[in-house]
Formats: C-alpha cells, sequence, structure tokens
C-alpha cells in the first residue's frame, strides 16, 4: 500500500477531523502544519504529533516532499491556497465553500483540469443514508419526481470571529451553511436549471457564545427555489436563528417520498401503493406505510472524507462528487446572492455528469403521460 504524505493549510477548529481521520488511517500521515501565525501551526503540530510546521504555505509546499494538502483556512484564503498547491502540482482536498467568488471556484477546477490533478472540494455526500437513498431515487419506488425540499438551520455560528464580519468572510450563511442543502440537492438529483432566491440580515445584533454581543452584517437568512429542466422546483432554506439544528432532505415523487435525516430516522420511505422489501415499517410525521431500510457499513474508500480522498490518491480516480458537481453548487449558491441583489433569476451556466444514472432515467419527465 502506497505511503501517503500530507501537508495542512489551515490551523483552526476545521483541520482537527482530518488529523484525527488521519491518524485512523493505514500509512497516511501529516509531515507539516501551516498557518499565518507560527504559533498556530506549531500547536496544531504539536497536538496531533506532526514534526514540522510554518508560517508561509508556500514555503511548506517548497520544502517539504508531499502528496497532497488540505486547506482548511478562512473562506477568503481558499483560492488562492489551492492554486498555490495545484500550481506545483499537488492534489487538493478544500474545504468548503471553494472560494468566494464564482469566478475563483472557476478556476480553481480549470487548473486541476489543465494539470490532470485531483481536486475534491467539499460538501462530502456518500454518507450510508444517501447512498442507500439513491436505490430508491427510481420511478418503480417514487413514481415521477414531483419536488424536494433540503435545509440545514441552526441557531448560529458560536464564535465570534471573522464569522459574522462580511469584509473578512465575504458572505454568511449561504456560503457556510446552504452549500450543504444544495450539494446534497445535486448529489441526488443532478444538476439544476435555474435559482431565485430571497436573502438578507435577519439579526444584526447577536448574542454569541459566552453570552457575548457582536454586530453581524452577513446573510443569516436565505430560501431559495432551484428549478430543474423538467419542471420540477426545489426549495432550498438555511436560517441562522433556530432553536435547534435542522438538516434534513425531503424528495417527492408521485407514488411516493425519500427523507433524509427527518424526524429521527436516517432514511425513511413513504410508499403507500406497495411495501419497500427487507426494510422495517415505520410510523414517520404520523403517517403509515413508511419503511426505515437498513444501512449498510459504508466502504472502505468512502468512510470518512479523508479515506475517500486517499482511496483517488492512490488509485488516480477522480472523486465521486467531482469538481464540476461542486462547481455546479457554488454557481447556485452565487446565483442565489444575484438573485436576491436583481430580484431576478439567475440561470445556471455549468453542468456536470452525475455519478449515479438519475440524468439518463425517466424520473424528472412528468408530461409525456397521465401520472
Amino acid at each position: 500500500m502506497k505511503p501517503i504524505t500530507l501537508g495542512m493549510i489551515g490551523s483552526g477548529d476545521v483541520s482537527n477531523r482530518y488529523f484525527e481521520q488521519a491518524a485512523k488511517a493505514e500509512q497516511v500521515r501529516f509531515a507539516a502544519t501551516s498557518a499565518r501565525r507560527m504559533e498556530n501551526a506549531e500547536r496544531k503540530a504539536k497536538q496531533y504529533g506532526v514534526p514540522r510546521w510554518y508560517d508561509d504555505y508556500n514555503a511548506m509546499l517548497e520544502t517539504e516532499r508531499l502528496d497532497a494538502v488540505f486547506v482548511t483556512t478562512p473562506h477568503s484564503v481558499h483560492a488562492e491556497a489551492v492554486m498555490a498547491a495545484l500550481e506545483k502540482g499537488l492534489p487538493v482536498l478544500n474545504e468548503k465553500p471553494m472560494a468566494t467568488t464564482f469566478e475563483d471556484c472557476r478556476r480553481m477546477v480549470e487548473l486541476a483540469e489543465r494539470k490532470g490533478l485531483i481536486l475534491m472540494n467539499l460538501p462530502f455526500d456518500l454518507q450510508p443514508a444517501l447512498t442507500t437513498a439513491l436505490r430508491y431515487l427510481n420511478e418503480d419506488t417514487i413514481g415521477k419526481l414531483t419536488g424536494a425540499e433540503v435545509q440545514l438551520n441552526i441557531p448560529g455560528p458560536p464564535r465570534d470571529n471573522w464569522y459574522y464580519n462580511r469584509a473578512i468572510s465575504h458572505g454568511g450563511a449561504i456560503l457556510d451553511c446552504m452549500v450543504y442543502p444544495l450539494s446534497r440537492l445535486m448529489t441526488l438529483l443532478g444538476p439544476a436549471r435555474s435559482i431565485v432566491a430571497e436573502v438578507n440580515t435577519l439579526i444584526p445584533q447577536r448574542i454569541v457564545g459566552g453570552g457575548k454581543r457582536v454586530q453581524s452584517d452577513v446573510d443569516d437568512n436565505a430560501t431559495a427555489i432551484v428549478e430543474f429542466a423538467g419542471g420540477q422546483h426545489a426549495v432550498v432554506r438555511t436560517l441562522w436563528g433556530t432553536s435547534f439544528r435542522q438538516n434534513s432532505t425531503l424528495i417527492y415523487g408521485r407514488k411516493g417520498t425519500i427523507a433524509l435525516n427527518d424526524s429521527g430516522f436516517p432514511l425513511v420511505i413513504h410508499s403507500p401503493e406497495k411495501p419497500i422489501e427487507g426494510a422495517k415499517p415505520v410510523v414517520w410525521r404520523g403517517l403509515e406505510h413508511c419503511y426505515a431500510p437498513d444501512l449498510p457499513a459504508p466502504v472502505e474508500s468512502e468512510r470518512d472524507i479523508l479515506s475517500h480522498f486517499v482511496h483517488c490518491l492512490r488509485t488516480g480516480e477522480q472523486p465521486r462528487q467531482s469538481a464540476r458537481q461542486q462547481l455546479h453548487v457554488h454557481e447556485a449558491m452565487f446565483g442565489a446572492y444575484r438573485s436576491a441583489e436583481t430580484g431576478s433569476r439567475y440561470v445556471l451556466t455549468t453542468d456536470f455528469e452525475p455519478f449515479h444514472p438519475v440524468r439518463r432515467s425517466g424520473l424528472f419527465d412528468t408530461r409525456s403521460e397521465f401520472i
């Protein structure tokens, strides 16, 4: 098995999970960390037993012999760090959002393609509930597709740092949270046609962790309607203002519904016309004729974010959620901002090929027959 040596650009809290995932992986290690402040890079390196640290990621890229890098900096630094690594010929795993402008996102993807490099951009949606749901995303189970609802609502980030400062973050809830439901939606249903949105700052004076009071000028309240080629609408919602976390996905069909992470169930199929073979009958939202499939353990190459990236490094395969897919997701995000600013619909210009056959099915065709 080929050993994999990694470098970390960024040493905040987000980086922790990758150090922890690497510790569980075979023949994978981080050789160096980097951060804007040397003491932060050193502290993170010593916390996770990483031998070297830098206050300049370019110096790290020049000095270390790396197989790939992870980028976990604040949002506004993603593009320059990713581009620097790609220019050095290094594959990159990039935290969400890809960047703070659509133009930078496109530049990153095009550079990776020109150089034939792996560029894996989060979010990572290949959890067992979602990959199992793909088995039921067909006409035989739910009939023709009629719509969807996806959301990620939270009280708001508890930290009082750059999250609430537009000059640093370049965006709020859309960049930080709406990226997740949009990514799930497009992983399931493929590319969309357009987006229209309402976005505002609902709570400019916030009480955050420890009771501290902060002024916020970022978007914290966003609702979008995404339209697909068959005319189906998906309502996409994110709000930094709820009393609990809600991170659910509902895919509506003429004959059934697929629900992910809703009402305490990882995955439920509402199927009033016939039972779901091999699934446990349950009551969901007070409804009968609902079934909860057993979820398998994830395959080793998709056990977590790092394992899938390392699998791609060792095999030369691109991530199942391609860079072009995440470019489409991010165009929708920036399209939502544009729609809210102009009061008009934003037509998406990017495209991608889903890793599963939904695009090639008749699932979206609701108009050629009686249903």
